[in-house]
């Protein structure tokens, strides 16, 4: 009887490790799953750093363009500053997208910004030194089995563009608009949408400087070592995509990690690689058309030259499609020649063109197109016009640039973006972000 007893013991001890086993392999590695993650828009109504007072979808847009005005010249002096002799600050994510992730084992939730300008993947952490306000619980080390410290020796500490090291590595990390974080690089599980990802090494804050927007940390998607996508493709694919849905929806946009990212139907441009600037997604621009008809701009516009200046960056985190002023003017002045209503002013926007179609039923607007290196980008009358107000006055979504160029999230809007590290190549594809 004894040794009956023991082996129903056993046989059920089997029973809850075959059925425990999967779970446990599906939270720490996200393999060939189809991972989902949702990104929240900071004015979504589930975002935990919604204004208190309501603003309409024309005062979402408005907020938002300033807030890409100041990324543009953060961003602006990164890339100027590139290939001189001191190391120099990266653009911090202004918090127009977060997601949901947590660290640790067990998980701690925390909300963070989603950065494709960036790389370091970091979160406010206890013991906490200096740190800002945020809706988000710090994440405690001692709380977790899987967290490590990382090495001197690790490629991941002599990575970070600031670091000293003793026993472990310790990181500064600094942003172009004064803010900062810094304290322990770590190893730790990370858990995000539908899959978790192990070993991920990330910067536990003990001290940070600034709002991040009252987000808990940030996540970078950015193309070097130390991001999300990076790290992920020690057990996936790494290959991201997202479709931005529009400004106001009540949807939220999806984001998908691995394989899963690719779909069909996807037309692909090569990354560029910029030397000086190797975080940063860009593309080859060959020409644009307005109302079908090509747009004549002095054709070095969009190159990148020795210095690491110019270019065309993809970057979820700035608003508007700002366009080097060579080609933005023409640009501008073939728009404007398609527009049959009366100027306003946009400068109380911080817009370059606005104009009045109060009292037009159904208002027309010239088509438009970005011819990259082997994919033609079909912008939509949404991607170019927006309306502030329900008298009528709307905006051309784009503004001049010195230096280089980026498509804003505004034109990203209800396009699945494929960013396939793996080939080296940018995928676009129309979509109706909202019914993904």
């Amino acid at each position: 009887m004894d040794r009956f007893i023991r082996w129903q013991a056993i046989a059920f001890a089997t029973i809850l490790f075959l059925i425990a086993v999967p779970t446990l392999a599906a939270r720490n590695t996200i393999n060939d799953k189809v991972v989902r993650v949702e990104l929240i828009h900071r004015e979504h109504p589930s975002s935990p750093l919604r204004s208190a007072t309501l603003k309409t979808s024309g005062e979402i847009f408005v907020a938002a363009v300033q807030r890409g005005h100041e990324r543009r010249a953060r961003l602006s002096r990164q890339v100027k500053a590139a290939g001189r002799l001191f190391q120099t600050p990266v653009a911090s994510g202004n918090g127009e997208y977060l997601v949901d992730i947590s660290f640790g084992s067990p998980p701690q939730k925390s909300t963070a910004i989603v950065d494709t300008g960036s790389d370091l993947i970091w979160v406010q952490c206890l013991p906490c030194q200096s740190c800002y306000l945020a809706n988000s619980a710090k994440f405690d080390p001692s709380k977790s089995s899987s967290y490590a410290a990382v090495g001197c020796g690790s490629n991941f500490c002599t990575n970070l563009p600031f670091q000293t090291c003793t026993t472990s590595c310790q990181y500064d990390y600094l942003y172009g608009d004064g803010s900062s974080t810094s304290g322990a690089l770590a190893s730790e599980t990370l858990t995000i949408g539908t899959g978790a990802i192990p070993n991920v090494a990330f910067g536990c804050g003990h001290s940070n400087l600034g709002s991040f927007a009252g987000a808990g940390g940030l996540v970078g998607l950015g193309k070097g070592p130390l991001s999300l996508i990076s790290q992920a493709g020690a057990v996936a694919s790494k290959k991201f995509s997202y479709c931005l849905v529009p400004l106001g929806s009540a949807k939220t946009s999806p984001l998908y990690v691995g394989d899963s990212a690719v779909a069909g139907g996807v037309a692909y441009t090569p990354m560029v690689t910029n030397n000086a600037n190797p975080t940063f997604y860009y593309a080859g621009v060959t020409g644009i058309t307005v109302a079908g008809k090509a747009v004549t701009y002095p054709a070095a516009t969009f190159d990148i030259d020795g210095s690491g200046q110019g270019g065309f960056i993809l970057d979820s985190g700035t608003t508007l499609t700002y366009l080097d002023t060579a080609a933005f003017t023409p640009v501008l002045a073939a728009v404007k020649a398609e527009i049959p209503y009366p100027e306003a002013d946009g400068s109380f926007y911080g817009l370059e063109f606005c104009f009045s179609t109060a009292g037009v039923n159904n208002p027309t607007y010239p088509s438009m197109v970005i011819h990259f290196e082997g994919a033609d980008y079909a912008l939509a009358p949404d991607n170019v016009f927006v309306a502030l107000d329900t008298a009528g006055i709307t905006c051309f979504a784009m503004a001049s640039s010195n230096g280089f160029s980026i498509l804003g999230n505004i034109q990203q809007q209800n396009h699945l973006i494929v960013h396939d590290l793996v080939n080296k190549r940018i995928g676009f594809k129309s979509a109706n972000c909202e019914a993904m």
